[in-house]
């Protein structure tokens, strides 16, 4: 009998061996003799790619709403790729608009572009809203790509007209009878030097929670830092800015001092930081919010977010002549063209006496 022919000694036994390159790595097999090592590599090849076809047909099997949870918070939360206020928009336009509707209960395998296309269109959410919605799901859909989850199935959609927001027709600002009651009412409230503040400065909420006694010196507020979403980092566009305190703030921060000293001293806490709770830390933007909208339940004035007041600040520099590169400064503005478009606000009295004013 012929022996068969081998090309291999390991451990005193012959074997036939061949040797493949799968996936850029080479990869030995072996055998009794050459169409043995070459049935198991056909073998091997058989079982891979079933296991491939197998594991992508689970994948497709999944719904949208498991792998959008596991986008979430596994790769969009933990990247650093987006700024805080981005990932928080992303995570808010899938639980606000898409978490729970007929797509989000989809199979990925099912998903067609004309299944996103019906879901834009049905979609009541302003142009903006819609906008946002779409930048999450071209990163969503982008990542179950290349995870081999899903299709491309945005490539053949279009983006559907929506109606403007109506926070873009307008800026909210207070009128001079309305910061009259607010600062005549604030009087022993905890929230009164950070009302003051926003007023004088113009500082955006999360620039205004995160001051501290330090930034104040040399006669101005430095804005040095903001707070979103619980994160302490550089202000919005890098935006580090001194603003002169006005003598009304001034006389105001007095008051915080020795209001704030003995708040300290009756509730035991020592800190650094212009504006605290109760118990000595750091306050949440959302807390100010409803502490606010409480205040002014309770006054019988509008509702206003607190961005009313950095409006109302910058407003009232245009209204006053204050040139506009020196109100873009004091706001921090990524450019003069923000302050131009959003801020150089005029009420419609304002007008009228313009127009009566003139002569020929």
């Amino acid at each position: 009998m012929t022996k068969p022919k081998t090309n291999t000694r390991i451990n005193g036994k012959d074997y036939y061996r061949i040797r493949k390159v799968i996936d850029g790595k080479p990869k030995t097999f072996y055998g009794r003799t050459k169409a043995d090592a070459e049935k198991k590599y056909d073998d091997y090849l058989r079982e891979r790619y079933t296991d491939a076809s197998t594991r992508l047909q689970i994948q497709f099997v999944a719904s949208f709403s498991e792998k959008a949870r596991i986008y979430i918070t596994e790769v969009l939360k933990p990247s650093a790729k987006y700024a805080t206020a981005t990932k928080e928009r992303y995570s808010n336009a899938y639980h606000t608009h898409i978490k729970g509707t007929w797509l989000d209960k989809m199979r990925l395998s099912d998903i067609r572009a004309s299944d996103i296309q019906h879901f834009y269109n049905e979609l009541d959410v302003s142009k903006q809203t819609l906008a946002t919605v779409n930048k999450f799901m071209r990163a969503y859909n982008k990542w179950l790509i290349l995870n081999e989850y899903a299709h491309d199935f945005l490539s053949a959609v279009d983006i559907p007209r929506k109606p403007e927001n109506k926070r873009h027709d307008g800026i909210v600002v207070w009128e001079d009878d309305e910061i009259k009651t607010i600062l005549e009412n604030l009087d022993g409230h905890r929230l009164r030097f950070l009302v003051y503040v926003m007023l004088y400065t113009g500082a955006r909420i999360s620039e205004a929670i995160a001051l501290k006694h330090s930034d104040i010196y040399d006669g101005s507020i430095h804005i040095e830092r903001q707070c979103y979403c619980g994160e302490i980092k550089e202000p919005k566009y890098n935006s580090k800015r001194a603003i002169p305190m006005h003598e009304d703030l001034v006389r105001a921060y007095r008051e915080h001092i020795e209001w704030q000293k003995s708040d300290m001293e009756k509730k035991g806490y020592v800190t650094d930081l212009l504006f605290t709770t109760s118990n000595g830390t750091m306050y949440d933007a959302v807390d100010v919010r409803r502490s606010l909208r409480r205040f002014y339940d309770a006054h019988g004035m509008p509702n206003k977010t607190p961005h009313a007041y950095r409006a109302t600040f910058c407003t009232r520099l245009c209204r006053n002549g204050v040139p506009i590169e020196v109100a873009s400064n004091l706001m921090g503005h990524k450019s003069i063209e923000v302050t131009a478009k959003h801020y150089t606000h005029i009420r419609g009295d304002a007008k009228d006496d313009a127009i009566a004013m003139l002569k020929y």
